[in-house]
């Protein structure tokens, strides 16, 4: 609500929380007009969360973050301002601090101008500091809600945005603090990642990925199954830190 920008609605949703969170959010609901609560009676995933808001917002553009994440002071400011005047781009993200607690532990900054490629290792974008124009939804559809696409919706929206000539770029600036522990890759299960490979082997094809590379990166959803998990947090925290 401290944004330098101050034309804008915010929606929450709630996703089938218990009592004592609702009446919390009924009383944020008071504090200021531009909060709307839209509620949901049970969980039933992120994707189909963040598609009501979608419905629900009245905004042009859409601005999207999670409950426990910090969207700095200029965050709405800075990306309104680029989606007006760089409209050859759908959607704009950011750098990102990484917090754990209230400590920050290191930086992620993702490239400029995303191509095929730098969707081999993950998604090239940090989903919580993504600001979209609300006609990309319009054009291309909303968030995949099926089971394949569960805890790798937005991997899956940026693949199929990309597919279909729709493009983004990530500022170098922070205007997110991200809430991510070390240990944040021990939460995946098997399932999970299972999945996450399953929808890289539709995928890579469509985007042009081919070659051993591609095969190799099909199946990095494992990583965290066969590597060692000493070896591997050392690789995820070497990852975030190389540019903090």
């Amino acid at each position: 609500m401290d944004q330098s920008f101050k034309d804008f609605e915010f929606l929450i949703y709630d996703d089938g929380s218990d009592e004592e969170c609702r009446r919390f959010m009924e009383e944020l609901g008071q504090l200021d007009p531009r909060i709307r609560i839209l509620r949901g009676e049970e969980n039933r995933g992120i994707a189909y969360g963040l598609n009501a808001c979608i419905r629900a917002a009245k905004g042009e553009y859409l601005a999207r973050m999670d409950g426990d994440d910090i969207s700095l002071h200029h965050r709405l400011e800075i990306q309104t301002a680029f989606l007006d005047e760089n409209k050859q781009f759908d959607y704009v993200g950011s750098a990102a601090s990484l917090l754990e607690g209230e400590k920050l532990w290191g930086m992620r900054r993702l490239a400029s101008i995303p191509q095929k490629e730098n969707f081999l290792s993950f998604s090239p974008y940090i989903h919580p500091s993504v600001m979209f124009r609300r006609e990309v939804f319009e054009k291309y559809g909303l968030y995949n809600t099926s089971d394949l696409c569960r805890r790798c919706e937005d991997y899956e929206l940026f693949i199929r945005l990309h597919r279909a000539g729709s493009y983004g770029c990530n500022l170098e600036e922070i205007l997110l603090c991200y809430r991510e522990e070390k240990n944040s890759y021990k939460k995946r299960t098997f399932q999970s990642r299972r999945r996450e490979a399953r929808l890289r082997r539709q995928s890579f094809p469509a985007l042009g990925l081919r070659g051993f590379r591609a095969e190799l990166y099909k199946y990095k959803p494992y990583g965290a199954v066969v590597i060692p998990k000493g070896i591997y947090r050392k690789m995820v925290y070497i990852k975030q830190r190389w540019n903090a």
